[in-house]
Order: structure tokens, then C-alpha cells, then sequence
């Protein structure tokens, strides 16, 4: 029972993540050219798109193994493209 609540909470919260992805293109793509992603348009929402087929196979059990590689692969990929905060040096962010 609790397993299932929190695979809907966590489907949830990739399903939010991927429509913010979708509906606040701009500022993403904004982000990912300061950060040196590669076709930023095109990746972001590839990304939104992966984040919500992830997250609806998370919530309804449905897919789930190729829900679950999506969100790995996107999460992989982000990791190391665009959240290098292992580089960051000090209190300030250089966005």
C-alpha cells in the first residue's frame, strides 16, 4: 500500500516537472544554452516528453521498465550536462 502511494507521488512529481518543461520552454532553453547543452530547443522538450511518459508509467504501473529506463536516461544525461554542481565554487551560482 505504502509502495503504491509513493510510486504515485513520485509519478506525480516527474508528470509536474515534465508539463513545466513543456509549458516554460523558454527559460529551460535559456538555461541549457548557458550551460552548453547541445540543440537546447529540441532537448528540452525531449526531455518534458520523457519526464511525462516516466511519470505517468510510475503512477499507473503501466510500462513501467521503459518508463523507468526514460527517467534514468534523462536523469543521466541532465546529471552530467546540466547540473555539474560538483564544479560550482563558493556560495554564488553562476547561471
Amino acid at each position: 500500500m505504502i509502495k503504491t502511494v509513493l510510486l504515485i507521488l513520485l509519478g506525480v512529481f516527474f508528470i509536474l516537472n515534465g508539463i513545466s518543461h513543456l509549458i516554460n520552454t523558454e527559460i529551460y532553453e535559456e538555461y541549457s544554452t548557458r550551460k552548453g547543452l547541445i540543440a537546447p530547443k529540441i532537448m528540452v522538450r525531449i526531455s518534458g516528453i520523457l519526464l511525462i511518459f516516466g511519470g505517468f508509467s510510475l503512477a499507473f504501473g503501466y510500462l513501467m521498465i521503459i518508463g523507468i529506463i526514460g527517467l534514468s536516461i534523462f536523469l543521466i544525461i541532465a546529471s552530467f550536462t546540466i547540473h555539474q554542481f560538483w564544479k560550482e565554487k563558493g556560495r554564488e551560482k553562476n547561471y
